[in-house]
């Protein structure tokens, strides 16, 4: 038995070797390396043995060392992102997020706020980020991880009196080939007043 779960460390050492330094994940990341009771409680010795730390129950990343700061995590984006793999979410950035990611405003939000499709979720503290998973429409989700509709997001939160040629020049600068294509195939479930944008955006010219 001793040696089997030393068998199921090394193969859960292996993969998470594989992992770029903002990766989080959880049990179900690791289904192929063995039934979920073993890998649970593997997972909980690597945690006292400080391999790797549990952000959150059931969600697990890998400490690396920092320069400034010490150790650091893989951060509140990759632990949402573990989050939605493991309850089969597709998740839409806030606004004020898209925004900011896509050069359009300098501000950042101090919540951060994904749209979901269903209902409603409580905020979680992850770190020391607020989160809230907020629910939003079945056609708004459509766009939903895909460029189209941190597009749709950007431009509903900086509003359509303030998107100036100056501004829409920068973003469309920011979009490529796959980008553009994308925004022409999602015209559909943007909101009416957007659609000239998105097409708009999404010249080649």
């Amino acid at each position: 038995m001793k040696s089997a779960y030393g068998a199921l460390r090394r193969s859960i050492e292996r993969k998470l070797k594989g992992k770029a330094a903002d990766w989080a994940f959880t049990p179900g990341d690791l289904a192929d390396l063995g039934d979920p009771r073993s890998v649970g409680k593997e997972l909980s010795r690597m945690v006292v043995a400080g391999k790797i730390r549990r952000v959150r129950r059931g969600i697990y990343e890998i400490p690396r060392p920092h320069p400034m700061i010490g150790t650091a995590g893989a951060g509140t984006e990759a632990v949402v992102a573990a989050i939605a793999r493991r309850d089969g979410l597709k998740l839409l950035p806030s606004g004020a997020h898209a925004a900011n990611l896509l050069g359009l405003s300098p501000q950042v939000s101090a919540r951060e706020t994904y749209g979901v499709q269903g209902r409603s979720r409580n905020s979680d503290e992850i770190g020391r980020d607020l989160v809230q998973f907020r629910r939003r429409s079945t056609k708004t989700m459509m766009m939903a991880g895909r460029a189209s509709g941190w597009v749709a997001e950007a431009l509903r939160s900086i509003g359509r009196v303030h998107l100036s040629p100056e501004r829409l020049q920068t973003l469309r600068a920011r979009l490529g080939a796959k980008e553009k294509k994308q925004l022409r195939a999602d015209l559909r479930y943007a909101p009416a007043w957007m659609r000239p944008f998105f097409l708009e955006l999404s010249r080649d010219d």
